[in-house]
């Protein structure tokens, strides 16, 4: 091989050093431009799912490409970078959600514990720690995802994450054809426990049990500070009530009937038997404060009690802010179904889903309602609790779009003002066989359309009453 000149050599070295400038750039630039001609009226933006739930138990990578399926997906993850690229998701929720304890003292998982003990020990530490360090854990996800979206763009240019403050960044990474990830909270035991569970009971615990730290409204003071710090690194929403109780609020029936025997757990949502309890006096201090700084109130999976003071703080306030449901469906659509299910219908699973007049009251407020892709929770039933009738209950679009129909008939100017998306995607939630990735959520936008909703009404489900929301309720 000829040796260059010196002159030749740094001619060379200069091209080079332009070059690899120039490119990435360019390349970039390249991305953008794609992302924004994929930008249209029927862009989503999804009220909930958990792709930092499976980073943070499995290790999972979300520029990997997978092939998830129908039902659970436990160890495969949904939302990937080719599955963003291929549908329409421009903007997503990521609610991290720290496993509660609960579930390794009240549900089969207890027999197993000596074994991962010994042979997973790291994953015991996934599970909440019920004590004050939960507020570390539910840190240590939003860290686990920031780095790995950062990763994601380093890899790939299909597709282009921002983690955005406030709301002028989630909507400024939309305009400039990024996906903005904004972080969410499913289950408040996120901000720190003092009252650990100890039996299956619907019962708040008697104040002789109460740790000695203080007042009620100084325990409250402690939640409001990991509220603020959380908010001051980007929170915007937070989901009260999850699988179990904790120090705000309480839960109904979360986990459908199949699932709970099949991981043992035994406690059922009975609001006769004391389980439908209203916020604590933490509860209500928290919500407060929430709704003064901006951190949006998801009342999914919270008892009816629980959801009727929170639009009674809400109420009064001098300007109400919005609230949401991010997740569920509507109690009319799921009574109507869950009759004719073999087995069915089950007691009290109904109170997940929203009643005509909670729909009438977020309309009031100018929230919104994400109706989610999980047969169970539309129309309660699904295939393995009815076999004869798997067909029937094995697809899923067309009971979202009725029940996108039926919530928007209970609000108050019947204008889809009030209804949007939430998939629950990598939340371990049962998807039906028509909608169990991003790219298939054309198909509700079709199935919508045919049934004679107009393009400007599924503009408002697919992103507009959403956008809004996050303007209105994290500003």
């Amino acid at each position: 091989m000829s040796m260059l000149r010196r002159k030749d050599f740094l001619r060379n070295l200069a091209a080079l050093a332009v070059g690899s400038a120039v490119f990435p750039r360019a390349s970039y630039a390249e991305c953008v431009q794609s992302a924004r001609t994929k930008l249209d009226e029927f862009s989503i933006v999804d009220l909930h799912c958990h792709p930092s739930l499976k980073m943070f138990l499995l290790g999972k990578r979300i520029w990997k490409r997978t092939f998830p399926g129908p039902g659970a997906n436990p160890l495969t993850m949904q939302i990937t970078t080719n599955e963003l690229r291929r549908g329409r998701v421009r903007g997503m929720l990521c609610a991290h959600y720290i496993p509660e304890g609960a579930l390794a003292q009240q549900t089969a998982l207890k027999y197993l514990y000596p074994a991962i003990k010994l042979f997973a020990p790291g994953q015991l530490e996934k599970l909440e720690y019920q004590d004050a360090s939960n507020f570390t854990q539910v840190n240590i996800m939003m860290d686990d995802l920031e780095a790995q979206l950062h990763r994601a763009n380093q890899k790939q240019c299909a597709v282009r994450f921002v983690v955005p403050r406030n709301y002028a960044e989630f909507e400024q990474a939309i305009m400039d054809g990024c996906i903005p990830v904004a972080h969410a909270i499913e289950g408040a035991h996120a901000l720190g426990r003092n009252f650990p569970l100890k039996a299956i009971e619907c019962r708040r615990p008697p104040p002789e049990e109460y740790p000695q730290t203080g007042s009620m409204h100084g325990d409250a003071a402690y939640y409001v500070r990991n509220l603020e710090a959380l908010k001051a690194r980007g929170l915007c929403m937070i989901t009260l009530s999850h699988f179990f109780e904790n120090d705000l609020s309480f839960p109904v029936e979360g986990i459908a009937p199949d699932t709970k025997k099949d991981i043992g757990l035994n406690w059922h949502y009975d609001p006769n038997d004391g389980c439908d309890r209203p916020l604590t006096e933490i509860g209500e201090i928290v919500v407060r404060s929430m709704l003064d700084i901006g951190v949006i109130v998801d009342l999914t999976h919270a008892t009816p009690l629980v959801r009727q003071g929170v639009f009674e703080i809400n109420a009064a306030r001098g300007k109400p802010r919005p609230l949401a449901f991010t997740h569920t469906g509507s109690r009319n659509i799921f009574e109507k179904y869950a009759a004719q299910c073999k087995g069915g219908p089950y007691k009290n699973y109904g109170s997940y889903a929203v009643d005509p007049g909670e729909i009438d009251q977020i309309s009031r407020c100018g929230g919104v309602i994400g109706v989610i892709p999980e047969n169970f929770w539309l129309v309660g039933c699904d295939p393995r609790l009815d076999p004869a009738s798997g067909k029937k209950f094995k697809y899923g679009i067309d009971y979202m779009v009725e029940t996108i129909l039926d919530i928007n008939c209970n609000t108050q100017m019947k204008e889809f003002d009030n209804v949007a998306i939430g998939t629950d995607f990598d939340g371990l939630a049962d998807a039906p066989a028509d909608l169990y990735k991003p790219s298939q959520l054309n198909v509700l936008i079709a199935r919508l359309s045919a049934r004679g909703v107009s393009s400007e009404h599924i503009k408002k489900i697919t992103s507009g009453n959403a956008m809004r929301l996050l303007k209105e309720g994290w500003g």
